[in-house]
């Protein structure tokens, strides 16, 4: 199991107001289930473990996706929290950090993901033809 938690993704998105732990939580379980469904194995076709993503990489992949997911939430909720008068200013923010969030986590993505199903490994085998 992965150690992304609720502190995780509030000092990502430096501690605003109007995010349920309880929501973050559930977040960060569908994302992490994501992340290891994506990410390349280490026993399978030709990936090694030197080539495998590492606990690191995966982690950061799935606070990249919650944090997206949360600036979202937040995008839908910014009028419950902020007076009218700070509402478009919080309002323009996330949706400024939700388009650098939405950036990072498909970039974190393509470093553990294998694109397209493309793995693929070679080897020789022996055969029985001979040659005339």
């Amino acid at each position: 199991m992965m150690a992304v938690t609720t502190d995780n993704i509030r000092d990502l998105l430096n501690r605003p107001r109007g995010l349920n732990d309880a929501t973050i939580t559930e977040l960060i379980t569908l994302r992490e289930a994501e992340v290891n469904k994506v990410a390349r194995k280490a026993d399978k076709y030709g990936v090694s473990s030197s080539n495998a993503p590492d606990t690191t990489l995966k982690e950061s992949a799935t606070k990249m996706l919650v944090a997206l997911d949360c600036l979202t939430i937040l995008i839908d909720t910014v009028p419950a929290y902020y007076s009218e008068s700070e509402r478009s200013v919080y309002d323009r923010r996330y949706q400024e950090q939700a388009k650098a969030f939405e950036k990072r986590a498909e970039e974190f993505l393509a470093l553990i993901a294998e694109p397209n199903a493309a793995a693929f490994a070679t080897g020789k085998t022996t055969t029985r033809l001979t040659g005339a």
